[in-house]
């Protein structure tokens, strides 16, 4: 993700006869390669902001704007495009495949791009940086 802008995002879940805002007028920028680390109690939206900047949840008011795009104006299959060429995860729980490498494992969203020249060669620098 080379940038990530949130401008006044809120996300609502429907419940029961009400509703409960998780994230409320959240306003933040991501630059090319800093570290960033969001923390809070239980509770406090971490995960639904996560997944809102990874494009598996859209917020309900606000705007996210990731490499100068607003990824939520994306058909579905353009945006699983965006996702796999313009975002990556590395999760908490175990979703590694046992019987891969480390490499193998970070090579694997690769395998849906038509464009997989320079695929070992970025997976191989980003492993790099995590050791």
């Amino acid at each position: 993700m080379s940038q990530a802008i949130l401008d006044g995002v809120c996300k609502t879940y429907p419940i029961g006869t009400g509703s409960l805002t998780v994230l409320r007028d959240i306003s933040l920028t991501f630059k090319a390669g800093e570290s960033v680390a969001i923390m809070g109690p239980s509770g406090a939206g971490k995960s639904t902001l996560l997944n809102i900047l990874g494009t598996l949840e859209s917020p309900t008011s606000g705007s996210v704007t990731i490499n100068q795009q607003n990824p939520f104006s994306l058909p579905e299959k353009a945006l699983a495009g965006f996702r796999n060429k313009s975002i990556g995860f590395i999760f908490q729980d175990h979703h590694l495949l046992p019987q891969c490498t480390a490499l193998e494992n970070v090579l694997l969203p690769t395998m849906v791009s038509s464009d997989q020249s320079s695929s070992a060669d970025r997976a191989q620098s980003l492993l790099e940086k995590l050791a």
